[in-house]
């Protein structure tokens, strides 16, 4: 590879050592550079490559020495670069003796980057370029990255404080993954403003934040503080999240909470007269949702699954679902002597097409409302305790697929005479009856 200096696309799923890129000083695309610590090895040898656009990973950076030999790689200079990704190894030893910060603060990327990735940074702060997200130019004179789309940072379990997010005009994206020390999504120069985190942003994501708590600090953790045109808000793995409210009118369309084991109460998705898929689940603490829209004529897809001590639905919970057509439901409080009444379901008879009800052992009977269903083609049944099928069952000739699983007192001979005839595919725990 050393004999191809004219290559000029290089396209692999393995990391190509330095000191082999540096060679290269033709190439224009090039997906990932592991930084080595052997002698010519190191990230001195990628100056020269100011012809790269498109993605590119380093790795490797905790074999880089200091900062000067950070500002060396000179990224700024590779104008065509439009997605960075700053990557430091999981298994590396030294921990606290590593000098992540002063190196990522000598890889100051080009001004017109439009994706950022920081994965595994191991200080507790970003350095300045990061945190005011502006790069200095050739005067020394900050120039923000306004064109950043997206922004995705990943395993930097000490930061205590994000960037900040508000002067990036064109940000749509923003994943938060594996930040264990953050508890608050505002920046670090947050002075008590009630402004959104970005105003610009359209999907925010975050996964195995253990210490996140609120989303700016003195306001409700309520979408209309992340962003007023928000469209989708993804929470998973976020155990100290406890009151959730969407009481202010808000744009968003897809809301899902998985596996916040913390949350106790979700005040009221009121505001949320836009939102077309609603999926809660996994949340083992969770007492109350209160305030389901009077106008959610846009929900498509609606999950309340695995919220153990949730007892009762919430009130008029299918009143204003018009165009609702899957809806996964239970198990619930095992307190309970049977699965929650379904009272309203049948006002959703000529739309909703998939139907998922999770139970417990002690329930020996599926609710009777769902025989009301004259659109259900796809009916999942998860854990009942119930030895026969309704009769009622027989008759709901709409129903395609028909699957129960895990529910002990069912054989395979029961299923099939009690299924509609018209089912084309009847399983017990995925064996065809």
């Amino acid at each position: 590879m050393r004999n191809l200096r004219s290559l000029r696309y290089f396209m692999g799923n393995r990391n190509i050592p330095a000191n082999i890129v540096g060679q290269l000083i033709c190439l224009r695309e090039l997906s990932s550079v592991k930084v080595l610590r052997r002698k010519g090895h190191g990230i001195e040898k990628l100056p020269q490559l100011n012809n790269l656009g498109g993605k590119l990973c380093i790795g490797g950076l905790e074999n880089v020495r200091s900062k000067e030999d950070a500002v060396k790689a000179d990224l700024s200079r590779k104008k065509n670069l439009y997605m960075i990704e700053f990557e430091w190894s999981e298994d590396d030893d030294e921990g606290a003796n590593r000098n992540d910060k002063e190196v990522l603060e000598g890889l100051q990327p080009p001004r017109d980057v439009k994706e950022l990735a920081i994965t595994r940074f191991y200080g507790d702060n970003f350095p300045e370029w990061v945190t005011k997200m502006a790069v200095n130019n050739i005067d020394r004179k900050e120039t923000p990255l306004d064109k950043l789309v997206s922004i995705r940072l990943s395993g930097c379990r000490s930061c205590l404080s994000l960037p900040t997010l508000e002067q990036l005009p064109h940000l749509r994206d923003l994943v938060l993954e594996d930040m264990d020390s953050l508890t608050c999504l505002g920046s670090s120069d947050f002075t008590g403003s009630m402004k959104p985190l970005c105003p610009s942003l359209r999907s925010l994501r975050l996964y195995d934040m253990y210490s996140l708590e609120k989303w700016i600090d003195g306001a409700p953790n309520s979408s209309k503080m992340i962003s007023p045109v928000l469209q989708s808000l993804e929470i998973t793995y976020c155990p100290k999240i406890a009151i959730l409210d969407e009481c202010h009118p808000h744009p968003l369309v897809s809301l899902t909470i998985r596996n916040c084991t913390g949350l106790v109460y979700i005040m009221s998705i009121q505001g949320l007269t836009s939102v077309e898929s609603l999926v809660i689940s996994g949340c083992p603490s969770l007492l109350v949702i209160a305030n389901l829209p009077n106008e959610c004529h846009s929900l498509k897809t609606l999950f309340i699954r695995f919220c153990t001590n949730l007892t009762p639905l919430p009130q008029k919970t299918f009143d204003c679902f018009a165009l609702l057509n899957e809806l996964e439901l239970g198990p619930f409080s095992k307190e309970l002597d049977s699965f929650p009444s379904l009272q309203g379901i049948d006002k959703l008879r000529n739309h909703l097409h998939e139907l998922t009800l999770y139970g417990v052992d002690q329930w020996e009977s599926i609710p009777e409302e769902i025989q009301h269903l004259a659109s259900l083609t796809v009916l999942h049944i998860y854990s009942f305790g119930m030895r026969e099928l309704p009769m009622w069952l027989t008759n709901m000739s709409s129903i395609r697929h028909l699957i129960f699983y895990n529910c002990k007192g069912l054989n395979k001979e029961t299923v099939r005479r009690g299924a509609p005839p018209e089912a084309n595919d009847v399983r017990l725990d995925n064996e065809k009856c």
